[in-house]
């Protein structure tokens, strides 16, 4: 390669510099290592550098000593270290397998579910498809019932059990409804026909309301009267009644004023056959009446003197609001007014006569009579006989005495009455005496809370009149014990 003239300058100034470096170089070595030949003529140099190698070798040892120790320190800590992670791998393999068992009882726990729900919900949608054929099979026969066939009528009165196990429900057999509904622990038997009927709260009037209103709270019920209460329930009364009557003649309508949700405008109507009452329950069950569906129910029979509260018949009922008997709203109509003293006695009536002496009503054709009876029968021809008492007596052989202990026997019976009718009438006159009794206490409790709600200003006027009195009284003494001591003066 070609060099131009600057180039070969640059190149020649290079290697001179290079050359003198090197002689300088050999200079300085030479120079050092004629140092060294003197320093190690030197002995004490000498014995500088054994010391040193000495002490470098020492620090070898030592390095190597501690490496060794901490090469041992590693291996333990590393030992214990595996064993940790041993540990831990062993627990994580654990936890896994619990969380691997735990996810696949889960799943086969979830899968029992899901075949447990699939069953049930197949045995529900079997249930329901028996219960639709079941349904349309009584409403079929319930039709022929309507229409006059009575083949299916034993079918048609069987009752419907909530609770078949359990004891009956002892409010729903007295007044046809339980404040405690479908979750009442006590068995609710319905009969599928009834000369009864029920419309759960059909009438309805906000003095009967007994929910949280936002401006009067629970005391909404105090801004209408028993007049406006009575006028609504005349024409509810007016425009229903016509309604009922028209599918067959009615015992019996009563409504209840009752607060209490389950008995709230409850409606009862009591046909007096079991048809007609059927033919009101398929004509009203699901109609609308003022905006509300209606819901029809049978209910067995109701004893009303046991249903109907007697203590708000005398305006006497203490529970007031929570009363779970009936009280009842008055029928504009005196046909269907229902009262309460007089079927309570007409009631009584009939516990007494059943429980005098029961008659055996018999025809001459199947009369029997044994020979301890013969002494029992009546001097009339009449297929009656008289039960014999428990405590007759043996019968002796001759007339005679047959005669005598027959006598007997109607004097013992005749005084036997005679004691009962006294004990009748005693008892009679006891209870009117414990009445009359009641009637006063009740009467005094009421002039007691009379006295207790005057005002005090009144109070104060009494106390007045009593402090003239005594000091009247007081006057009068002091003046007649004067004129005792002037007499005897």
């Amino acid at each position: 390669m070609a060099m131009n003239r600057k180039q070969w300058r640059k190149y020649i100034k290079k290697t001179r510099r290079k050359k003198i470096r090197q002689k300088l170089a050999q200079h300085r070595d030479a120079a050092e290592a004629k140092a060294e030949a003197l320093r190690l003529a030197d002995p004490d140099y000498v014995m500088y550098l054994r010391e040193r190698e000495q002490l470098e070798r020492m620090a070898s040892e030592w390095e190597e000593e501690r490496r060794r120790f901490e090469n041992a320190l590693w291996l333990d800590r590393e030992k214990e270290a595996q064993s940790l992670f041993a540990e831990k791998r062993q627990k994580l393999e654990e936890e896994q397998r619990d969380e691997k068992e735990k996810r696949d009882r889960i799943r086969k726990e979830f899968e029992e579910m899901e075949m447990k729900a699939k069953a049930a919900k197949a045995e529900k949608e079997r249930l329901l498809q028996e219960f639709l054929k079941k349904q349309q099979e009584r409403e079929r026969m319930f039709a022929e019932y309507l229409v006059g066939i009575d083949d299916h009528l034993p079918v048609l009165r069987e009752s419907s059990h909530s609770r078949p196990d359990r004891n009956p429900c002892v409010f729903f057999g007295k007044v046809g409804a339980c404040r405690f509904g479908v979750r009442c622990s006590s068995d609710h038997a319905i009969p599928g026909l009834s000369e009864l009927l029920l419309l759960p709260n059909f009438f309805a009037h906000p003095a009967l309301d007994h929910q949280q209103h936002p401006e009067y709270g629970l005391d909404s019920s105090i801004e209408f009267d028993d007049d406006e209460l009575y006028r609504s329930y005349t024409e509810f009364f007016m425009d229903v009644i016509e309604e009922f009557e028209s599918f067959g003649p009615i015992s019996g309508f009563f409504v209840t004023r009752n607060f209490e949700p389950h008995l709230r405008g409850n409606v009862y109507v009591q046909y007096e056959k079991v048809r007609d009452a059927a033919k009101a329950y398929q004509r009203m069950n699901g109609r609308f009446y003022a905006s509300k569906q209606l819901r029809v129910e049978f209910r067995a029979p109701i004893v009303w003197t046991a249903a109907v509260c007697g203590l708000f018949e005398r305006s006497r009922c203490q529970k007031g609001k929570s009363c779970n008997y009936l009280h009842l709203l008055v029928n504009p109509v005196a046909k269907y007014r229902y009262d309460h003293f007089k079927e309570l006695q007409s009631a009584r009536q009939s516990q007494r006569q059943s429980q005098r002496s029961q008659l055996i009503e018999r025809s001459w054709d199947d009369v029997d009579i044994p020979a301890k009876q013969r002494a029992n029968w009546r001097w009339s021809e009449t297929p009656e006989v008289e039960q014999p008492s428990h405590k007759s007596r043996s019968t002796s052989t001759t007339s005679g005495l047959r005669k005598n202990r027959s006598r007997s026997r109607e004097s013992a019976d005749s005084s036997r009455n005679r004691s009962s009718s006294s004990r009748r009438s005693r008892s009679r006159n006891r209870s009117r005496h414990r009445s009359r009794e009641r009637d006063r206490r009740e009467e005094k409790q009421k002039r007691h809370s009379r006295s207790r709600s005057r005002s005090p200003e009144r109070k104060k006027s009494k106390t007045k009149k009593k402090k003239r009195n005594r000091s009247r009284s007081r006057s009068s003494r002091t003046s007649r014990e004067k004129s005792k001591k002037k007499s005897t003066k």
